[in-house]
């Protein structure tokens, strides 16, 4: 583990000199904004079972629509709208801009479906687990033309508040012809599989990373699979520089620490 000033101002100083810098972040990442983590005992989103049944499984929106759709405002969908930004997120979008004032790249890949990165300003985000502004319908996953753009969404008139679309009392139904089940977010519930196009633009971000370049391992638990295989292969292919922050050792700490990487306890609203 790394401590103290020094520490932090040599990891300042590989970010400074890499090509490429690629971020890995989890749910840690929001959860100074405001917003629950899913594993953390008592107030984890999943420590409620029942919204685990009922809003986290492909059964539970087959099977109670109505249900689901009012647990997901109440413990997922309402939190995030209400959520800022966070320090860490900022920070985050101006590395972006101070890197490619220089010519470099700066990409990230999250675990997280709250849209906090886009809406703090970065501009590649590949979201491994879909995301709350979109949604799709439960029976054929058709996606409905309703989509909020997090892109600029805190310098816009928009009320999560007001917004009809989020009626606890009626539930969105798909308008594709001859089908009208009900919506459910555009995110991988469990038992599915991540999105195609999330999948390959990680690996698009991650492939040329090499040991000039910079992996920024950010606010995951590290025992969501096939995610967190990302940060890990690249640790015991000591594929790059590896700088993880976390205010807990992860279960990619000592994985981490073994390729020659850096562990800096802190969150990164703080240390960013």
């Amino acid at each position: 583990m790394a401590e103290g000033g020094e520490s932090v101002e040599h990891v300042a100083q590989l970010i400074r000199n890499a090509n490429r810098v690629v971020v890995f972040s989890g749910a840690g990442m929001s959860a100074e904004s405001g917003i629950s983590t899913f594993r953390q005992p008592e107030v984890g989103v999943w420590a409620n079972k029942l919204g685990l049944a009922y809003f986290g499984t492909p059964f539970g929106w087959w099977a109670t629509p109505g249900r689901a759709w009012k647990t997901y405002l109440h413990y997922f969908r309402n939190p995030i709208a209400r959520a800022k930004p966070n320090a860490g997120h900022l920070a985050l979008a101006e590395l972006e801009k101070l890197l490619q004032k220089d010519g470099k790249q700066l990409y990230i890949i999250t675990q997280n479906v709250d849209g906090l990165h886009q809406r703090a300003g970065s501009s590649t985000v590949f979201e491994l687990h879909g995301t709350v502004y979109r949604h799709v319908c439960s029976k054929n996953k058709h996606p409905h033309e309703y989509e909020i753009d997090p892109v600029g969404l805190d310098d816009s008139d928009y009320d999560p508040e007001t917004d009809e679309f989020f009626n606890p009392k009626k539930p969105p139904r798909c308008s594709h012809e001859n089908c009208s089940s009900y919506l459910r977010p555009d995110a991988v519930l469990f038992t599915e599989s991540l999105p195609n196009d999330a999948w390959d633009g990680a690996y698009m971000a991650m492939s040329p990373l090499n040991d000039e370049d910079v992996l920024l391992v950010i606010g995951t638990s590290g025992v969501v699979y096939p995610a967190a295989s990302i940060p890990e292969n690249a640790a015991k292919r000591k594929q790059t520089k590896i700088i993880e922050i976390n205010p807990e050792r992860s279960a990619l700490t000592s994985t981490i620490e073994a390729s020659g990487g850096i562990y800096l306890q802190a969150t990164s609203a703080v240390i960013l």
